[in-house]
């Protein structure tokens, strides 16, 4: 799907649109906060000692709920996970362990085992729905149906794994945002994954494209047949169409106008669900830890197309007097 267009590109995403338009994922906002505070119940085992809140909780809520959308067991993606690294951070070239097509093999072997799996259980759920329309309805190849389960499993988690990881790093560096965001009501925390998705989008580039036709942007002619890599991330910091773009500020106009899920007829199917699941995890999480704060400055992710952190490690009840809240007494 990423890399076709006109008919083919309409035909697949037509297969799976349903299952993310706006009433079906609004179904689905119960049992996100329902996975979110199941996490939140383990993180508080963890209390006094630092946590990675990447690992533990950034990364397995956009697994379960992708994994119940398809109707798959979440180690579909967590026994996959050293396989989809490899896709999108750069490895050692002269070693075979790492080798990106040994990686791709090992998806499609054990996607080609769970649709196999799939067909004798039938189910109500897109995986299901999927299959259908190869075995019924002749609307699938094999392959389009393999690396169709196999996009929805990578986009599902991968990006929004990083826009909350992204948008909690904002937020514990910008204390004056969060003060105001636990004074406020509900809405503000819908309001303010837009602009995290802007100052720290998820995505850094897009799929590299070569250009069908000559184009002119901003001054510089590109040629038919040359690469363009597009940076997304750039267009968030763009000072003709955001002021003071490299400020996080969480009352901006202009926090909606970012493409960090892309745009026209590629946007992003899972949008709504990635902002959805967003702004639960970070309503969910900042209610349970106010005083959440920074055990150490995060490494940055090493990815041509992600941007993100390896992991982001957290103190959940931290010592700072927090504008928000009565100071803490000392123990």
């Amino acid at each position: 799907m990423l890399h076709q267009g006109s008919d083919d590109h309409r035909r697949l995403r037509r297969l799976v649109s349903g299952a993310f338009t706006r009433a079906p994922i609004e179904a689905l906002r119960s049992r996100i906060t329902e996975i979110a505070e199941e996490l939140l119940d383990e993180l508080e085992a963890t209390h006094g000692e630092p946590t990675d809140i990447r690992e533990a909780f950034a990364f397995p809520l956009p697994v379960r709920v992708i994994c119940e959308v398809l109707g798959v067991p979440h180690t579909a993606i967590s026994g996959l996970r050293q396989q989809f690294d490899r896709l999108v951070i750069p490895q050692d070239s002269g070693d075979p362990d790492t080798d990106i097509r040994i990686a791709v093999t090992d998806i499609y072997n054990t996607l080609g085992k769970l649709i196999a799996f799939k067909r004798n259980a039938p189910a109500d759920d897109l995986t299901a729905a999927l299959i259908e329309a190869h075995d019924n309805g002749d609307r699938l190849s094999e392959q389009e149906l393999v690396e169709t389960l196999f996009l929805i499993l990578i986009a599902g988690h991968e990006t929004t794994i990083n826009a909350i990881t992204n948008t909690v790093h904002s937020l514990l560096t910008h204390p004056h945002a969060l003060s105001e965001l636990l004074r406020g009501d509900d809405e503000a925390w819908s309001r303010v994954v837009d602009e995290g998705l802007r100052f720290s989008p998820p995505i850094r580039h897009v799929v590299l494209r070569y250009a069908t036709a000559d184009v002119d942007v901003a001054g510089t002619r590109i040629r038919k047949g040359e690469a363009v890599l597009a940076a997304t991330v750039a267009a968030g910091r763009d000072p003709q169409r955001h002021e003071r773009p490299d400020e996080f500020d969480i009352h901006r106009s202009t926090s909606k106008e970012h493409i960090a899920f892309g745009y026209g007829a590629h946007y992003c199917l899972g949008a709504r669900l990635a902002k959805l699941e967003t702004e639960i995890a970070l309503r969910c999480l900042f209610t349970r830890f106010p005083r959440l704060e920074l055990a150490a400055e995060p490494a940055q992710l090493r990815s041509i197309s992600l941007q993100g952190f390896t992991s982001l490690s957290v103190h959940l009840d931290g010592q700072k007097a927090h504008p928000a809240l009565p100071t803490r007494a000392k123990r």
